[in-house]
């Protein structure tokens, strides 16, 4: 599995040599649609992907997204050249952006059933060999070009690029690595040691650092008693007007049992279980179901998992709400696409 947007880069529409916006504002208006957007989720990296390759729509068909909501960020860190121009953020938005995916539909590869008889193929062979062979394309562009770090301005779009793509290719290999080296042949611990051997070229200097991150609670069956909530990533006020425009005009709550404050406050605690809480929907849990997948771009933990083992949402017809019911209304009773496209329009209006 290669990345087609990466390699576009160094090898097809993306080059660039090649690529122009005539207008400016149309470049602004892209990357102020991703900024602040961090890739995180499954769906926040497939709308930045959306927004940033709009004017290239074939690099969008047959992308693979990992069967994943919350994603799991590389643990290996590359020293990184800064953006400073405009073009130079488009680029590093889409690598940032696509690494993400990569990575993660990568690890969580669903033709890998024996870790023996498939990591060397699907891994080894399929993802690694493809970053090291792009990798070592982009250090000989850099080093055709005649960029060198210390004589050549880093606002320079194609060396900034080219850069910032080849040490995130390198963190990426080592970041796929890692969670299959024992069942690869070819491993590598150090940087030195990967460029001796994939790079025709390995006069530079650049310092990978690994970090251990803290698994995260994403689920309520993980918090063993401990503190948990919904992961609110937000504004409170963008929030709360969403929340008390759904209830008046989608009749979100029924309001005789809950008020939108309760449920308001239930989304930004930092303690779901520090009072009892009762959701009591006034609309069709199908509606509820679509409300609660938009939702999670600003609380990535409100899965249909957590929402049926909190045990604090009701239907409207007073049942407590379960994930087989969500997850039957998503696949098999979805709401119309013109409603559909009125809440779309009500998040937007929101700012989420």
């Amino acid at each position: 599995m290669n990345s087609k947007i990466l390699n576009s880069i160094v090898n097809g529409e993306l080059k660039l040599w090649l690529i122009s916006f005539d207008d400016e504002r149309i470049l602004k208006d892209i990357i102020k649609q991703v900024k602040d957007k961090p890739n995180e989720t499954t769906l926040q990296v497939q709308a930045n992907l959306n927004a940033l390759l709009k004017p290239f729509p074939e690099l969008l068909k047959g992308l693979v997204y990992a069967n994943t909501e919350t994603l799991q960020p590389s643990t290996f860190s590359p020293n990184l050249p800064t953006a400073s121009t405009l073009f130079n953020h488009y680029y590093k938005a889409i690598i940032d952006a696509e690494i993400a995916r990569y990575f993660n539909a990568t690890i969580h590869n669903p033709l890998i059933k024996d870790n023996a008889l498939d990591v060397p193929f699907q891994i080894g062979h399929q993802s690694l060999k493809g970053i090291a062979i792009l990798c070592n394309q982009t250090n000989n562009e850099i080093i055709e070009r005649g960029f060198v770090s210390n004589n050549t301005a880093i606002t320079d779009t194609t060396f900034f690029t080219l850069t910032y793509l080849r040490n995130s290719l390198l963190a990426l290999y080592f970041a796929i690595q890692k969670p299959f080296k024992e069942y690869l042949t070819d491993t590598y611990n150090s940087v030195e040691d990967y460029a001796l051997q994939y790079l025709d070229d390995n006069d530079f200097e650049i310092s990978i650092t690994e970090s251990e991150v803290p698994k995260e609670i994403v689920s309520i069956a993980q918090s063993d008693n401990k503190a948990f909530n919904f992961g609110f990533k937000g504004d409170v006020a963008n929030l709360t007007n969403l929340i008390k425009v759904l209830c008046v005009h989608k009749n979100l709550l029924d309001e005789s049992i809950t008020k939108p404050i309760e449920l308001i406050e239930l989304f930004t605690t930092a303690d779901i279980n520090s009072k009892t809480y009762k959701i009591k929907l006034g609309c069709k849990t199908n509606l509820f179901t679509y409300i609660a997948i938009c939702l999670k771009k600003v609380l990535p933990k409100l899965t249909f998992a957590n929402i049926d083992r909190c045990n604090y949402f009701f239907s409207d017809n007073d049942t407590p709400i379960k994930q087989s019911v969500l997850s039957n209304s998503k696949s098999n009773n979805p709401i119309s696409k013109e409603t559909k496209a009125e809440i779309d329009k009500i998040f937007k209006e929101n700012n989420i």
